[in-house]
């Protein structure tokens, strides 16, 4: 088989891949770090941390998330009592805070060395494009089809 010809039957493949992808509707939950950051597929009660370190008392802080019902749920900042009573938490430990969000955003220029953490990937943020200044984390349900392309432009990068 020629070069020329494995070429198109690989095209070919690829092309009913999708028609088969759209066709069946498939739409699985990803999170989405920037516009062309990482996309992670996430199920539901996946763990999803955001760490960094809090500009005013120079003390890690570990956000933690948990995928619920289609939105990331905010259920236990981790931090020294100073960091957390400036973010406004009043106590210590697991369900320390809840709250429900569709998505959240780091400015481009932090300082805090954010890292965020789904599964076994670790995202340094500083890494990823920023859009308008800021570096937009959400949860998004695209076709199949577009995961995967996403997915195969992340292996070539």
């Amino acid at each position: 088989m020629s070069r020329q010809s494995a070429r198109v039957q690989r095209i070919a493949v690829f092309a009913v891949l999708a028609v088969a992808c759209l066709v069946a509707g498939i739409r699985p939950q990803v999170l989405e770090v920037g516009r062309s950051g990482p996309h992670v597929w996430v199920r539901e009660g996946n763990p999803v941390s955001l760490h960094y370190t809090q500009s005013m008392y120079g003390v890690p802080v570990e956000e933690r998330l948990r995928v619920e019902a289609g939105h990331l749920v905010l259920f236990e900042v981790v931090s020294s009592d100073a960091a957390l009573e400036y973010l406004g938490i009043e106590t210590k430990g697991p369900n320390n805070v809840k709250r429900i969000l569709q998505d959240f955003s780091i400015p481009a220029d932090s300082v805090g060395n954010h890292l965020l953490r789904v599964g076994d990937r670790r995202i340094p943020l500083a890494s990823i494009p920023a859009d308008d200044g800021r570096i937009l984390i959400r949860l998004t349900r695209p076709p199949l089809f577009i995961y995967l392309i996403h997915s195969l432009m992340e292996l070539w990068r």
